[in-house]
């Protein structure tokens, strides 16, 4: 796959990934459209899911495109690797408290506020730095290229 068709994919998910988040963050912000408790479970579940196969998705193929683009490839593949790493830990964490009955609804809804909050962020950061257009193309300055 060309680095554009990868950036083009990744930027289509984050795109979805946007509309679920904000979708969530209206049910979350109002308690009405919640009936009951395991709503938001298993609206919490539903975000892991998903959120989950996002992670697959960019470790099949932007990761490798990275490794391949220039000088600093492994350096950037590796970051994005060890922050995938680091949200799957996170989501782990979500579900071992969206299966346990003792925490309140407050806290389950107060905790995926947070992370909705931080993976847009984390979204953020990746399109302005490993999607960035300059870096993710299809015709990438060769450093081995003679000139002649």
């Amino acid at each position: 796959m060309r680095p554009s068709e990868v950036r083009r994919m990744i930027l289509e998910d984050h795109a979805a990934l946007r509309i679920m988040f904000a979708n969530l963050r209206d049910l979350l912000k109002h308690p009405e459209s919640r009936t009951q408790e395991e709503h938001v479970r298993e609206l919490g579940s539903a975000l892991r899911q998903r959120f989950l196969r996002h992670l697959d998705l960019e470790d099949e193929h932007l990761v490798p495109a990275l490794r391949e683009i220039d000088a600093w490839g492994e350096e950037r593949a590796a970051r994005v690797s060890q922050e995938h790493e680091e949200q799957r830990s996170r989501f782990d964490r979500l579900l071992g408290h969206l299966q346990d009955r003792s925490l309140p609804e407050s806290q389950l809804v107060q905790e995926l506020e947070v992370l909705l909050r931080d993976l847009i962020e984390d979204m953020n950061h990746e399109e302005t730095t490993v999607l960035n257009e300059d870096l993710l193309r299809d015709d990438p300055v060769s450093i081995e290229m003679e000139a002649g």
